[in-house]
């Protein structure tokens, strides 16, 4: 992807649509325009409980009283290693999960955890528990697969506006954004101890200004939002500073606004910027590769974008706050490649087999 992506003449927002079969109700959506190779495709976006039916096929949606739940004000998402979707909304107080594979929907308060006001982030471990960040209560939750309190975070000076989390799984490290304290605090992944803090205010190497939404890549390195200082940081997993790249301006590779971060299994950094309205890839030197989506309500558009996600099949997950949604995409690299070869293979199985 590196040495083609360089090659794209990056715009802002301009996707490729190519028609599927004959009857297709809408067409496919690509970024970026031809002559390049498409690399990332729109796959489809959700909006609440009612995207999701009961295994049985029937109507009804698991989501207790509240029925099929829609979102409200969006603001961070997570796909957990089973594949189970987490969002956190703002102004419904609450985080939806759900599960595309079981077909099932529900909220973290019809589950009995009636306790956020204002969750920003959200994430998870190999034992389920679910970590949720409140930036109005200033705490950071910990709850098990069920829904139940198992505890709250304890760092050495208290949050002021926790937003961010992300899990190191491999490396056992938990890491929370405290914007207003402007730094990063680590905790234990497993015992949940606080172990230090990365940072400070500031605009020098490994300072921070409000940062925001941070991420963990395949080799254990950590993102961050650096959005008041307009750029990403990167630490490796010991906490010591690697690079920095972009700066405020409104020419691609610039940001107005960056927010959510992502990183996909081959080491490409995914940047949302909320007042750009578009995501922008870098290579892992930070060197812009290319962007996709713009403004608008549309398929494949935002407006005023927050999280992303980016699941171990690299399918990439936009929270479109505005529009009230979660929009799906696909990057089409290697990961993508072996999926077409296996498909088929197993069409060439079926086939022989007849």
């Amino acid at each position: 992807m590196k040495t083609t992506l360089k090659k794209i003449l990056l715009t802002l927002a301009v996707p490729v649509i190519l028609y599927g079969c004959a009857g297709a109700p809408l067409p496919d959506l690509y970024w970026p325009e031809p002559p390049d190779v498409p690399r990332i495709k729109y796959i489809r976006d959700y909006r609440g409980g009612n995207d999701f039916k009961s295994g049985s096929g029937a109507a009804d949606i698991l989501l207790g009283a509240e029925g099929g739940a829609v979102l409200k004000k969006p603001m961070s998402v997570h796909v957990s290693g089973d594949g189970k979707i987490f969002v956190t909304d703002t102004a419904a107080s609450d985080v939806f999960l759900w599960d595309p594979e079981k077909l099932t929907a529900t909220t973290l308060a019809s589950m009995g955890a009636k306790l956020f006001y204002k969750p920003i982030g959200v994430a998870t471990d190999d034992n389920g528990r679910i970590f949720i960040t409140d930036s109005q209560t200033d705490k950071v939750t910990v709850l098990s697969k069920t829904g139940a309190i198992e505890a709250t975070l304890q760092p050495q000076v208290p949050f002021k506006q926790p937003t961010g989390i992300a899990a190191d799984k491999v490396r056992k490290k938990l890491y929370v954004t405290d914007t207003h304290n402007h730094y990063i605090v680590v905790f234990d992944l497993d015992t949940l101890k606080y172990i230090k803090t990365i940072g400070k205010r500031g605009k020098e190497e490994g300072d921070f200004n409000f940062p925001s939404h941070i991420a963990v890549g395949p080799k254990g390195y950590l993102y961050v939002s650096d959005t008041m200082n307009g750029r990403i940081q990167i630490f490796d997993a010991d906490g010591k500073f690697v690079r920095a790249f972009g700066q405020f301006g409104d020419s691609p590779g610039m940001f107005a606004r960056p927010k959510g971060v992502g990183v996909d299994s081959e080491g490409h950094i995914y940047v949302v910027d909320s007042a750009f309205n578009n995501v922008q890839i870098f290579d892992e030197e930070g060197q812009i590769l290319m962007a996709f989506a713009s403004y608008g309500s549309d398929r494949g558009q935002m407006v005023l974008p927050a999280g992303i996600a980016i699941d171990q099949n690299d399918f990439v997950y936009v929270v479109d706050s505005w529009n009230r949604r979660v929009e799906v995409f696909e990057y089409l690299g290697e990961k993508y490649k072996a999926r077409l070869a296996a498909a088929g293979t197993n069409k060439d199985k079926d086939k022989s087999k007849k």
